[in-house]
């Protein structure tokens, strides 16, 4: 994933990430088409994501909890390269922040150190 790569909107924006891939349609019609396919595997792993971490966490038998911790690691990984490809063809785009925006981001979350119960 190439997140130095900047787009231009319509309107003038500047956006980390790619144009929309010709493989998308530029209009939406009541056809599944290629971007919903993708966005429904997107989902269902998000959601299996979330029913194995619950299950590691509640699970007493250490190799079971070992065999769906590999499990859940392969389907990151599977997940991860969705999102990696969805961003290379397009379909998702993030906005430029500035050094100030960043700073102010980075010092409020630093702030919530202060609120943990261990030190980082």
């Amino acid at each position: 994933m190439d997140t130095q790569s900047i787009v231009t909107t319509q309107s003038g924006a500047q956006k980390i990430g790619k144009r929309v891939s010709d493989e998308f349609p530029k209009v939406k019609d009541a056809n599944v088409n290629l971007r919903d396919r993708m966005n429904d595997i997107l989902l269902d792993q998000k959601n299996m994501l979330v029913s194995y971490q619950i299950a590691i966490n509640e699970i007493l038998n250490d190799d079971l909890r070992n065999l769906l911790a590999d499990n859940r690691n392969k389907l990151q990984g599977a997940h991860t390269g969705l999102i990696n490809g969805l961003f290379d063809m397009g379909e998702y785009q993030a906005d430029v922040a500035d050094k100030p925006q960043i700073k102010d981001v980075l010092d409020v979350f630093s702030g919530y150190r202060t609120q943990l119960p261990y030190k980082i």
